[in-house]
């Protein structure tokens, strides 16, 4: 046992994000079954952890605090050093310092792209130097993963990468797991009473929009805002702004959202762009009814089994509604959907049948598939 073979896995943090938790549970199952490797967790920042890791997981902490330059030196002298079999990365910085560090090294990298690359980025000028240096790296991976077709997609238009160094490999989900985790604890609202957004407050999450589109929707429930990040000021202010006080709830971050999204009327989201929202797809799992900004990339897939197209009025797709992206005349109308009693039990009817879909199983024995290829001399 002591010739297994070292498997690095890096990430920036292990804080509250939804990739932050797949890596985890990924790390985790890999650690209990795959007992050729020995798994060691390498996360370049020193943040508070959220997502735990099983206690025989060597962890390494880097402490460098978001920065590219360091993270990369960093990195590269850490796993020369260790000099793993394979190295495996999630979010762009870890996956630009992972790849990096291999440069002259025996080991192969697999990089996770866990968003829509060209839509985080943004527009402008540092965005196209960022998107240039990101997609120099990206190149040189030997392999890539992406956790939708539609970020498959846009990497290979975007960043024009072969599309067979790409596999696609969709989150996982546990319906009893999730179900216990929904029954904890009990919420300070009465069932269906309110509709909740689960997501971190920042400019993608696309808030100020569900609240100007909350504040012309007559909805007689409340909207629980479960998160936290740095444009909460300014979303507490727009409320204010809009008289909504008694309409809009913050309830931060919340650990275990389970038992808000199971005792809500359904869960809305109004992003401009996300990789695969795992929020979403535990609503779903959850069998609860789901309304949706159908932006790049994840929401589609969900909801109605395909690549986004970009809808451009609202549409009542297989598994819940999808909204045409920062439309807040459709937001709006997607808000009074939650309404509708026999809409909403007719899709908590549809969903039921995605429980076992995002099985744990698949999904740990995609990723091993590829990590004994990348293993392989």
């Amino acid at each position: 046992m002591n010739n297994r073979k070292v498997i690095c896995l890096v990430i920036n943090s292990l804080g509250g994000g939804g990739a932050e938790r797949v890596f985890a549970r990924l790390a985790n199952m890999l650690q209990n079954e795959e007992l050729e490797y020995k798994i060691i967790v390498i996360t370049l920042d020193e943040e508070p952890i959220v997502n735990s890791l099983s206690k025989d997981i060597e962890h390494i902490k880097l402490g460098y605090n978001g920065s590219l330059l360091k993270s990369m030196l960093g990195l590269r002298k850490v796993l020369t050093r260790l000099s793993p079999s394979l190295v495996v990365s999630f979010l762009t910085r870890s996956n630009v310092a992972a790849v990096f560090a291999s440069f002259g090294q025996p080991y192969r990298v697999v990089i996770s792209e866990r968003v829509n690359t060209s839509s985080h980025f943004g527009y402008g000028f540092t965005s196209k130097v960022k998107k240039s240096f990101t997609r120099f790296f990206y190149e040189k991976a030997d392999f890539i993963v992406a956790v939708s077709e539609g970020v498959k997609k846009d990497l290979g238009d975007f960043f024009k990468l072969k599309h067979k160094k790409i596999d696609v490999i969709y989150n996982s989900y546990n319906y009893e797991e999730l179900l216990v985790k929904s029954q904890e604890y009990s919420v300070e609202f009465e069932a269906g009473s309110y509709i909740v957004c689960v997501g971190r407050f920042y400019e993608n999450k696309n808030h100020a929009l569900l609240l100007k589109a909350l504040a012309e929707a007559n909805l007689p429930k409340t909207l629980v805002l479960l998160g936290d990040g740095p444009k909460r000021n300014e979303l507490e202010k727009l409320v204010i702004r809009l008289k909504l006080q008694n309409k809009v709830i913050f309830k931060g971050f919340v650990s275990n959202p389970y038992p808000y999204i199971k005792n809500s009327a359904g869960l809305i989201s109004t992003s401009l762009a996300e990789g695969f929202p795992n929020v979403i797809a535990e609503a779903l799992v959850l069998g609860k009814f789901v309304v949706s900004s159908d932006c790049q990339s994840g929401p589609a897939e969900l909801l109605d089994s395909r690549v986004s197209e970009g809808v451009k009025q609202l549409q009542e797709a297989k598994y819940g509604i999808l909204l045409p992206v920062n439309n807040q005349g459709a937001t709006t109308e997607g808000i009074e959907m939650f309404n509708n009693i026999a809409l909403i039990e007719h899709y908590e009817t549809q969903v039921a049948e995605l429980k076992l879909k995002y099985s744990h199983e698949n999904f740990l024995s995609s990723f091993s598939k590829i990590i004994k290829e990348g293993t392989n001399e």
